[in-house]
């Protein structure tokens, strides 16, 4: 029994995570308490009650054949279920019931995506795809029970009961009475998969900013003094190419935060960490460029070729020390969970946001530059 629960709390953590930090911006901390409990604690969360009715479905779904043999009416009005038989209700608790085989034909564990859609009348439904098992028992049963009704049950209550039209292979839609956000919760809980076991919300306390507040602005001074200090080193190691990337830094960091808004994140300190870093990997990507500027200029080359040389041959380098970075935010991503998720998905933004203003936006500013002032001689 104590192995079971083990197994079975392991079980709920794990997509209780996947439930509420599907893209790693959230930095929930999730942990196991006592025998039987999960401790959530989950930063800058506006709509606690959403949360609480992602965590209180188990999400399991089930496609059931339905019984056109028995009347649901009369099986509820007289308590007899015909045997191999159960009597279910409807999801959107219409006092609509059903009759369906008890044999399960195809069950959720076989989904591989599921995906918020619209069905062909323009009605909120969801999408989903099957493992090719599933679909070689979706397609066998659908080409056997063409004409008759095939309900698809999500935690014992009916959603629909579509008639089989043709057969069906390894993908279809989920439709009923939902609306885009149910869709879109539902499309969640399908693919973070079933709970093993139904959780009860114990116990819930909300603590106000402030608790961490001296943190944040910690780090906050931490970022604005680092950059302050980089700017300055950049200036007056590189005069006027110092200065451009200066102004790509800050459309570097506009651009991270913009995109961090994009995915509602939440900013905390493994995140601001994640921004400090780019901006550090975001100037280095600027002197490596100038650099090989200087190495060209003393070789005696003109202005022009030497900027354009120095573009040139440096752009491998940066490209190659992007790519490793990234390779290992993204095992960061896969094996890490909470801040060290929100941490890979910060840097992997900078990185390319870096990647982009480093090569294109000083590149655009030098260029511009040279143009209109024509300088015989580029001191760097």
């Amino acid at each position: 029994m104590k192995q079971i629960i083990d197994l079975t709390i392991e079980q709920a953590i794990e997509i209780v995570r996947r439930r509420i930090d599907e893209t790693g911006t959230k930095e929930p901390l999730i942990q196991r308490q006592g025998r039987q409990r999960i401790l959530i604690q989950l930063p800058g969360i506006d709509d606690p009650e959403r949360i609480k009715s992602l965590l209180g479905k188990t999400a399991k779904l089930t496609f059931q054949l339905v019984d056109t043999n028995s009347n649901a009416f009369d099986v509820k009005s007289s308590g007899r279920v015909p045997p191999g038989k159960k009597l279910l209700e409807s999801y959107s608790d219409d006092g609509q019931y059903f009759v369906v085989q008890r044999r399960v034909m195809v069950s959720g564990e076989m989904l591989t995506d599921a995906r918020s859609s619209f069905d062909q009348n323009g009605r909120p439904s969801v999408s989903f795809s099957l493992t090719p098992e599933g679909g070689k028992r979706f397609g066998r049963v659908t080409a056997r029970n063409i004409g008759k009704p095939f309900a698809i049950i999500l935690d014992g209550k009916v959603v629909s009961a579509p008639v089989i039209q043709a057969q069906i292979f390894s993908s279809g839609q989920i439709t009923g009475q939902f609306t885009v956000s149910e869709t879109k919760d539902l499309s969640l809980l399908l693919r973070a998969g079933a709970l093993p076991a139904p959780l009860t919300v114990m116990e819930e306390r909300s603590v106000g900013p402030g608790l961490g507040k001296d943190s944040v602005e910690a780090g906050k001074f931490a970022s604005i003094i680092g950059m302050i200090l980089v700017i300055i080193f950049m200036f007056f190691t590189y005069g006027i190419f110092g200065l451009f990337a200066n102004l790509a830094l800050f459309i570097n960091v506009t651009l991270i935060i913009s995109l961090l808004s994009i995915l509602q994140a939440t900013l905390t300190l493994p995140g601001i960490a994640g921004i400090v870093l780019t901006m550090g990997m975001a100037v280095d990507a600027n002197v490596l460029i100038f650099e090989r500027i200087r190495e060209e200029l003393r070789g005696g080359r003109s202005v022009l070729s030497s900027v354009e040389s120095g573009y040139k041959r440096a752009i491998g380098t940066i490209i190659d020390a992007s790519l490793t970075t990234l390779i290992a935010a993204a095992c960061l991503y896969g094996l890490g969970s909470g801040p060290i998720k929100g941490f890979a998905v910060t840097l992997s933004i900078g990185i390319i946001t870096s990647m982009f203003t480093a090569i294109m936006v000083t590149r655009m500013l030098v260029v511009f530059y040279l143009r209109r002032n024509k300088p015989k001689k580029l001191v760097i």
